[in-house]
């Protein structure tokens, strides 16, 4: 097996480093909505959710494209893996959250899910992105959707917050498709022997720039709506970084987080909600440990078994169908 991989579902190489962006986005998004009110200013701006969001848009367009860019792709058991993946997992979380009283946890209304809405179409996308890209290219499609998504917002506009999710559930995946094309772009081109340095640099540029967008989202016009797409760019540029040391040597208990970074994302304010309603605890002490604790605990019982399960479905869609007998 080549340095810096292991194998996925697929057959394919699965490359190393993407966990290690997974853990680190999912910290932030979970730092960043159970204690961001709580950080003083300006140290509050290095945890944010929104440019995390795109870092998982941007792995996500790489992981799905890189398995397929040189070789035969059926959808159906591409289709069917995905919605096992991530369905069961979000579905879970949601059936949790509403008898507990959490408003708007569900695809439609947005909350957390709403980015798990838009995978869903980026995954339906998929087939046809790979049939356009064949005459245009992705570099071409990825510039398409920018027009496309500046156009939708523009026309639309955003709330004082300049939010990337208030488009509702049919608008978000594309006005955030740019960022998800970025990530399949860079797979398309990517080259495992082809290397990165300077690892702790580019994690400090996109932390640096990220605090900087959250900022000027909160103080000027400039909303997340306007500059996060751009900044996909960056986490590009990061992704190579990441794979690149991860060949030199993974970070173990990063890439370990980065496996249930998904339970992470789903599960994190469902804990600290009912901590705080049903527990009376408000303490950060008590609710990140229990966070962990349950996040941990949803990885094993829900999210890692539907993966396995997701792996059996390709397998056995994927296998080809037996001939009939044409003897009498």
């Amino acid at each position: 097996m080549t340095e810096g991989t292991e194998k996925t579902e697929t057959g394919a190489k699965r490359v190393l480093g993407l966990d290690t962006v997974r853990a680190l986005a999912a910290f932030s998004v979970c730092v960043a909505h159970i204690a961001g009110s709580n950080i003083p200013e300006p140290l509050r701006y290095l945890f944010t959710g929104a440019p995390a969001v795109i870092a998982f848009f941007v792995v996500s367009g790489f992981c799905i494209h890189y398995p397929y860019r040189k070789r035969a792709f059926d959808t159906a058991p591409f289709l069917a893996a995905r919605a096992v993946r991530i369905l069961i997992p979000s579905t879970v979380a949601m059936i949790v959250a509403k008898p507990i009283g959490m408003q708007g946890f569900n695809f439609i209304e947005g909350s957390i899910l709403w980015s798990v809405t838009c995978e869903f179409f980026y995954y339906a996308g998929y087939p046809l992105f790979r049939k356009i890209t064949r005459a245009i290219g992705w570099p071409i499609l990825t510039a398409i959707s920018f027009a496309v998504s500046y156009a939708v917002v523009l026309a639309i506009g955003s709330n004082k917050g300049g939010a990337i999710h208030i488009y509702g559930w049919y608008l978000n995946w594309i006005v955030m498709l740019p960022a998800w094309l970025i990530g399949a772009t860079l797979a398309d081109q990517f080259s495992i022997t082809r290397r990165f340095p300077l690892v702790w640099l580019w994690r400090g540029v996109v932390a640096v720039t990220a605090a900087v967008l959250y900022w000027a989202t909160d103080n000027t016009k400039a909303g997340f709506y306007l500059t996060l797409n751009p900044f996909a760019f960056l986490i590009a540029a990061w992704i190579l970084a990441e794979i690149s040391a991860a060949r030199a040597k993974p970070i173990a208990l990063l890439e370990w987080a980065g496996k249930w970074s998904y339970s992470l994302y789903l599960v994190h304010t469902i804990v600290s909600y009912a901590s705080v309603v049903y527990l009376h605890k408000t303490s950060l002490l008590f609710h990140f440990p229990a966070i962990f604790a349950v996040t941990i605990a949803f990885y094993l019982l829900v999210e890692k078994p539907s993966h396995q399960l997701a792996k059996r479905v390709f397998k056995t869609l994927s296998q080809p169908l037996p001939r009939l007998s044409t003897q009498p």
